[in-house]
């Protein structure tokens, strides 16, 4: 009765073309073509699993349908899991009922194919995926590329329990499957734990890495900075960013790839200095700041600059933000 309704108020060649428009969007040629004319109607009154469930099939056999009427005899009749089978080979546990909160409208193709890389691996991000009330496409297309990485389940739980971003969660996991054969699954944890946010836990796993060999040793009061412990302790003392979050990971991420390296002044004023490694033809001294970032004076750049006279491959300017300063310190 209420098919027949539906069909005398949309008649034969109108507004159903607008709906299924609305709903199908880039599925609208291929579903307008399967289900034909009055057949329209058992589209439109299809729960938004089954309508899902048929454009996740579409994803895949959407581009190659050649018997119309067999394709929607098998769409109309089959159960979901026998489609979603057809359409990929399996259909992981959870992802019906997952498809059904995807909303009343169709999903980019990609959205489709990623729900079932992420339900397929199976493990926590699946539990993440189907527990979750919404799921945007992005976060599953974020998701399905961290599947493949080889971080332990516990790691995975930790970070959810963050409650961070998908994109950012997928970054974090491509580090810690580097870092998992180095350190044990605790020692992990323990970066989460106490870093909570993703650049302070980017910070507590850089840290996990040794630093290579400063450009050059001790030279009177100038000391290299030679561990990361020893990086956030002087931003602590100094009172800057380097005492953590992201300012602090994207400095050692930087000493760690060879680009800068940070030495302290312990003379009458002491200092915080950066070095800036300058192409393959040495370093510069691009970064200076006292406590609290206060500004350095000339005099005390004069007596580093009389330290570092001896050593070749170190260049100082004493007026700062010249070429090579501007260029290096990018």
């Amino acid at each position: 009765m209420q098919h027949n309704r539906i069909s005398s108020a949309l008649g034969s060649n109108g507004p159903e073309k607008s709906i299924v428009a609305l709903l199908a969007r880039q599925d609208s040629t291929q579903v307008l073509s399967i289900w034909q004319n009055d057949h329209v109607c058992e589209y439109l009154l299809a729960s938004d699993s089954r309508r899902h469930t048929w454009h996740a099939w579409l994803a895949v056999h959407g581009a190659h349908i050649r018997d119309v009427a067999e394709t929607y005899r098998f769409l109309t009749f089959a159960k979901s899991r026998q489609i979603l089978t057809d359409a990929f080979g399996s259909c992981p546990a959870g992802m019906v009922s997952t498809l059904g909160k995807f909303g009343p409208h169709a999903r980019p193709k990609y959205a489709y194919v990623a729900l079932h890389e992420v339900l397929f691996a199976g493990g926590s991000l699946a539990n993440h995926v189907c527990q979750s009330a919404k799921i945007p496409d992005d976060e599953l297309v974020a998701l399905a590329s961290a599947t493949s990485l080889p971080v332990p389940d516990r790691v995975i739980r930790a970070l959810l329990k963050c409650r961070m971003s998908a994109q950012a969660m997928a970054e974090l996991l491509w580090v810690f499957s580097r870092l998992a054969p180095m350190h044990g699954e605790q020692q992990l944890v323990r970066c989460i734990v106490q870093g909570r946010q993703p650049a302070s836990i980017l910070a507590n796993l850089f840290s996990l890495a040794s630093f290579p060999e400063p450009p050059f040793e001790q030279i009177g009061g100038l000391i290299p900075i030679t561990t990361a412990e020893q990086l956030r302790k002087t931003g602590e003392e100094f009172g800057n960013c380097l005492k953590g979050g992201e300012e602090l990971a994207y400095a050692l991420a930087s000493v760690q790839s060879g680009q800068r390296y940070f030495y302290r002044w312990n003379g009458d004023h002491p200092t915080l200095l950066g070095f800036c490694r300058c192409g393959p033809t040495g370093w510069i001294l691009a970064e200076r700041s006292g406590p609290k970032n206060s500004r350095v004076s000339p005099a005390t750049i004069n007596q580093i600059g009389e330290v570092l006279a001896g050593v070749p491959n170190v260049f100082v300017g004493n007026g700062g933000a010249g070429m090579l300063e501007w260029i290096c310190a990018r």
